[in-house]
């Protein structure tokens, strides 16, 4: 599926935002992708790692303990990747031949899929109706975009719904993804809402490299059933199922909350102030079930006991110090110990983030305009020139993480040409003489989160763009 207008990929998800009503639904595949898979997944990733090690023995065997590891245990997350950008070029090589019957110049770069997509239109002759839409249920509250709904001789008059798929196996969820579109209620066509057509069947066409293909009917009614049980499911998560603790009469128990909400308050400020870095991860780990200390909410005490251990963890991790105004609340204060005067950490890819959020961030870079991915791929040749890392193929630290996060939030911002992410780094008088790839890979987290800034006053108007002697130069002002 090439990338919709009107979805955005966020931390937890693809989302599409209605048009119209300005509402935001998850998609298809990210509500069915709460369905564990887990020991299935399993034994692929063993299997893929054995068969590279086995068929890449000398890319291995000469390094040493702990990269030889790191190299093979990748190889799902590289297999993942390649795939999802097979997947990318054959919906839309499918899509242009669906809409004009040629196929793009590049196509011949998988060739295999081409021969599988020309061998069903000529053996199955499907007649288009729509093709790529995206599909709203505000009802229940969902949203996708289907590859055609078309006419297949074999069933005659009856609208059918299909989706390609490039994997090495057509699975029984399919069902599920084609009927959540067949139960959409309305579709987007340039920006119209229309109503969407009674689709009587579903049918998935897997296309394969070896020029094969094969259709399979797919039973849309029971697909539907799944599929409203795994949307119910889907928002169970963000049911409040702990109510907070059972406090005695009194007000003493909410004072001594008011309290101790206080300390923490303080104690995430003066963590703030001695370690940037320290703090990064502390908001980078903060649960999205507990609402922060800029909220109203008034925290339980199970959360309050929740922030407190993971600031003990922060702490820890960083070797921040325990500063004497943070003391907790009724505790005698302990006697001070001298400490020595704490060095400046240099930028720092020791933390890491999870599996799941990297996989996110590279749907995102995989859905941008085909000239944010030309410039992201420029800047990481630049940056690895001087052996830093502005890409997702290495280890998935924060400050990867976030710098290419924030890169893409900056290209996105003027279609890719990187003028405003050379502004924001001259602004901040971080660019120097490096190439923009490298003053990019050069960026700690404390700078990265200063260019977010920087593109938030943009975005405000606080910060202009402006383009003055040949150059975009950030100004200050309105």
């Amino acid at each position: 599926m090439t990338s919709p207008k009107l979805a955005k990929t966020t931390r937890t998800g693809r989302t599409y935002k209605h048009p119209v009503t300005g509402a935001e639904y998850p998609s298809v595949t990210t509500v069915l992708g709460i369905v564990g898979k887990g020991e299935a997944l399993k034994h692929w990733a063993a299997g893929e790692v054995a068969k590279f090690a086995v068929n890449n023995k000398q890319a291995w065997q000469s390094l040493d303990d702990a990269a030889a590891i790191d190299l093979l245990k990748r190889e799902p997350l590289r297999f993942l990747d390649r795939a999802a950008s097979r997947g990318t070029d054959v919906h839309a090589l499918a899509e242009t031949y669906a809409k004009t019957g040629t196929m793009p110049q590049w196509a011949d770069e998988i060739s295999g899929y081409v021969a599988a997509l020309k061998r069903f239109f000529d053996e199955h002759q499907p007649q288009p109706v729509l093709v790529e839409h995206t599909v709203f249920n505000s009802e229940i509250g969902y949203a996708g975009s289907f590859d055609m709904v078309c006419k297949l001789p074999t069933f005659g008059d009856e609208l059918v719904v299909l989706d390609y798929k490039t994997s090495k196996a057509i699975y029984p969820d399919v069902a599920a993804q084609l009927a959540a579109y067949a139960h959409g209620t309305e579709y987007i066509d340039d920006d119209k809402v229309q109503p969407m057509p009674a689709i009587a069947r579903g049918v998935a066409v897997r296309l394969a490299a070896d020029a094969t293909y094969e259709v399979i009917e797919c039973d849309v009614n029971a697909g539907w059933t799944y599929f409203k049980a795994v949307r119910a499911v889907f928002d169970i998560p963000t049911k409040p199922f702990l109510l907070g603790d059972v406090r005695p009469s009194g007000e003493r128990s909410d004072e001594a909350r008011a309290e101790k909400r206080d300390w923490l308050m303080n104690r995430v400020r003066k963590l703030k102030e001695v370690n940037s870095e320290a703090f990064a991860a502390f908001a980078a780990r903060w649960s999205p079930a507990i609402p922060t200390f800029k909220s109203q909410h008034q925290h339980s005490s199970i959360e309050l006991r929740q922030i407190e251990q993971l600031l003990v963890e922060i702490e820890r991790d960083f070797s921040v110090p325990f500063h004497e105004h943070v003391v907790p609340p009724s505790v005698k204060r302990p006697p001070q110990i001298a400490t020595p005067a704490e060095k400046p950490m240099p930028p720092s890819d020791d933390i890491t983030v999870a599996t799941n959020d990297i996989e996110l961030l590279r749907m995102r870079l995989n859905d941008s305009a085909n000239a944010v991915k030309l410039t992201a791929k420029r800047l990481a040749k630049e940056a690895a020139a001087v052996k830093r890392s502005v890409s997702l193929s290495g280890k998935p630290s924060l400050r990867r993480y976030m710098i290419v996060s924030t890169m893409l939030d900056f290209l996105d911002e003027d279609d890719g040409s990187g003028d405003t992410l050379d502004a924001a780094l001259r602004y901040l008088d971080i660019r120097g003489d490096d190439t923009l790839g490298a003053a990019v890979g050069n960026l700690d987290i404390a700078q990265v989160q200063q260019m977010s800034n920087v593109l938030a006053q943009l975005r405000a108007g606080t910060l202009n763009l402006q383009y003055i002697n040949d150059t975009f130069t950030i100004t200050e002002g309105k």
